[in-house]
């Protein structure tokens, strides 16, 4: 696949996709991996807690599921 037909596909079911980046927050954050929540190393890092990087990501996820499934139901 070129460049213009993975575009054309996101574009037309970009629902797909954040439905699925929505699911990997929410399992990242449930069962709390490092490559998600961990917060060594990263710019502004003493601003928020890992849990407080938990709930921002788990709040996220939820939105992006709700998001997903209202364009798939109006």
């Amino acid at each position: 696949m070129n460049s213009e037909q993975i575009t054309a596909f996101l574009q037309e079911h970009w629902n797909l996709l954040t439905l699925a980046v929505g699911i990997v927050l929410l399992i990242g954050t449930i069962l709390n991996w490092n490559w998600l929540c961990d917060s060594t190393g990263k710019p502004d890092s003493h601003r928020y807690s890992r849990g407080s990087r938990r709930f921002i990501f788990f709040l996220l996820g939820i939105v992006l599921i709700v998001v997903s499934m209202m364009s798939w139901f109006l």
